[in-house]
């Protein structure tokens, strides 16, 4: 963040010198320790779900880096993708589960909001006619889960 401050103090003062105007510098200064006392307060509030990440690594659970990179695979997550986010309603966790798609069977991963959206995701996936089989390993918040 210092490279930042530093980015904006200089551009800062080059405005106040073609300008005249000293108050820019003050102004963008003010804007820098704003932006970071905000990345700050985001930092202690980020989750960490480092556990979780070790627990699945340990299972031998599949994860997003399992992802096939074939052209059909792709386009199953994509259009999988492109069913969940045009579901009117869709919390922002329900748009950002995780789609692992290897050989047309599909692993469904993440957060959602409630078992609702979880088992309208799991319906998309069912729904998309070039997928062979899908696992629906969705956790709704606040309920505990051994996924």
């Amino acid at each position: 963040m210092q490279v930042k401050k530093i980015g904006l103090v200089a551009i800062a003062a080059l405005a106040a010198t073609v300008t005249g105007f000293t108050g820019v510098a003050a102004v963008f200064a003010e804007d820098a320790a704003k932006a970071e006392q905000k990345f700050a307060a985001s930092q202690e509030k980020a989750p960490n779900n480092s556990s979780k990440n070790t627990r699945d690594k340990e299972l031998g659970k599949v994860t997003a880096q399992g992802q096939s990179a074939q052209k059909r695979d792709v386009d199953i997550t994509r259009e999988l993708r492109k069913a969940i986010m045009a579901t009117k309603g869709m919390s922002l966790d329900g748009q950002n589960v995780k789609i692992i798609t290897r050989k047309g069977v599909v692993t469904l991963r993440g957060p959602v909001s409630s078992e609702t959206e979880k088992n309208l995701i799991g319906d998309l996936a069912k729904s998309c006619p070039s997928v062979s089989s899908f696992t629906n390993q969705l956790e709704v918040k606040g309920q505990n889960s051994s996924n």
